[in-house]
């Protein structure tokens, strides 16, 4: 947490004294997340999550920026079968702080310009929830604080930004992130993916 909170102060100064534009703003979305176990004969889990929370949009140049999103992240994960021709389900909630330091390309546009992101994220689990049901039985529990870790993905995506008035921009987006660390250590002998597709609006107001 220290760490993130360093690199957004970090951002931010040089925002305001070598930036040529500046603008803060909101995010909220969804997001489709997959769980991929690389074993064979073991499910994927899929299921939808949403999320949102701070934009720091930081232009350098006319054309080239940095954006930094702080964001609250729920990602689901859900697998439904048949356990002695009963059917039965487990869904698995992590609860996330997310933190995308991305590379922004901007085209040069009037009132729509489109944009480019590309960068790392940093996703720290915060909690998270379990529940099975076997035949006809549910039960449910949280995630032990000793298997939730700090990942750190990487992010591609494009949107625009949509004039509303001269310093304000609503900006829908479509991103796709990959956990470079996805591999849980708890699940030994079981190796896994986890990617997500997010899909995001973003209200903006230029500050410089």
């Amino acid at each position: 947490m220290k760490g993130i909170s360093t690199i957004a102060i970090l951002l931010l100064a040089s925002a305001l004294v070598f930036g040529q534009g500046f603008s803060v703003g909101a995010n909220a979305g969804m997001s489709y997340n997959i769980l991929n176990f690389d074993n064979e004969g073991v499910d994927t889990y899929s299921d939808f999550g949403f999320g949102g929370g701070l934009v720091l949009d930081i232009a350098f140049l006319p054309m080239l920026g940095v954006e930094v999103d702080i964001l609250y992240s729920s990602y689901k994960y859900s697998f439904s079968g048949e356990v002695l021709g009963e059917p039965s389900s487990e869904i698995i909630t992590i609860n996330n702080l997310v933190v995308p330091i991305l590379l922004k390309y901007k085209m040069a546009t009037s009132t729509v310009s489109p944009y480019f992101l590309l960068g790392p994220s940093i996703i720290k689990n915060l909690n998270g929830t379990i529940e099975v049901t076997v035949l006809g039985v549910t039960k449910s529990g949280d995630i032990s604080n000793d298997k939730l870790e700090t990942d750190f993905g990487f992010q591609i995506g494009a949107g625009a930004n949509v004039g509303v008035i001269s310093q304000m921009c609503i900006s829908p987006c479509v991103r796709f992130q990959y956990n470079l660390t996805g591999d849980r250590d708890w699940m030994q002998g079981v190796s896994e993916s986890m990617y997500d597709f997010l899909f995001g609006l973003s209200f903006t107001y230029k500050i410089k």
